[in-house]
């Protein structure tokens, strides 16, 4: 079986499973390209209105497979690919062109808590722990992923998290900010979390996601123009029009994402 899942909730809902539950969903280089490539594929289908991100076997991710790590750590060409894909993956995620929910349970540690600060909200259960270790590896954290953490938990929480490598527990990653909502069952919830954004007009997420990302970012000016043609476009659509209909007839619209 396939290290990635992919599973279609209709059309308009994708459900993304890193399974590799004997690792406690650590990827190593193939499942981190395989995992890339399923967002990159997912960022050209038009009917999809968000994806939810999980784990398989009761753990979100534990971050990089260590023991795939080492294995080419000494060959220079192999650890430059097994990085690349790496890479590759955070950036898909990030670049994703509709809101991308983490459904997290147990671990969400190391590069599996960057891949849910690259994702736009992380719904969590009780078992849910997430942590960056650099401190403890001797490593540096990336400054983008930095900046996102810093973003999603605050500068104190995220500096107590960076200089220690100390595990947060689901309640005091709710406080923080860290995670959006709890649940009894991540997966459902993040379900039924997603289904307003499902209804909701894909022109308009799309433009706000890019605002919201860059703004975060601090780079609003680089997309303003994007963002002012992006609203012109709404302005022109089938979906605007079908949007004040919809307002007159006191119903609920039904958007195209055209």
């Amino acid at each position: 079986m396939s290290d990635i899942l992919l599973q279609r909730h209709g059309d308009a809902l994708a459900v993304v499973t890193i399974n590799r539950p004997s690792r406690r969903n650590a990827l190593n280089g193939e499942a981190w390209r395989d995992l890339g490539q399923i967002f990159v594929r997912l960022r050209e289908d038009t009917a999809l209105r968000a994806i939810i991100l999980t784990g398989a076997g009761g753990a979100f991710c534990a971050g990089d497979d260590i023991m795939a790590f080492a294995a080419v750590r000494d060959d220079a060409p192999a650890r430059q690919a097994y990085w690349d894909h790496i890479m590759t993956c955070y950036t898909a995620v990030s670049a994703s062109r509709v809101p991308v929910i983490a459904a997290v349970s147990g671990p969400c540690v190391g590069g599996g808590c960057t891949l849910a600060l690259r994702c736009d909200f992380r719904i969590a259960d009780a078992t849910a722990r997430f942590g960056v270790p650099p401190a403890k590896l001797g490593l540096v954290y990336p400054a983008d992923s930095t900046q996102l953490l810093v973003s999603a938990a605050g500068i104190s929480m995220a500096k107590r998290m960076l200089y220690t490598g100390v595990l947060i527990d689901a309640g005091e990653a709710k406080s923080c900010g860290l995670v959006t909502e709890l649940a009894e069952n991540a997966l459902a919830a993040a379900t039924a979390f997603a289904q307003p954004m499902l209804a909701s007009a894909p022109l308009s997420i799309a433009a706000a996601k890019l605002a919201c990302d860059a703004a975060m970012a601090g780079r609003i000016a680089e997309v303003t123009d994007e963002v002012m043609e992006m609203s012109r476009r709404a302005d022109a659509s089938e979906d605007y029009r079908e949007g004040t209909r919809a307002f007159a007839e006191k119903r609920a619209p039904c958007f195209l994402g055209r």
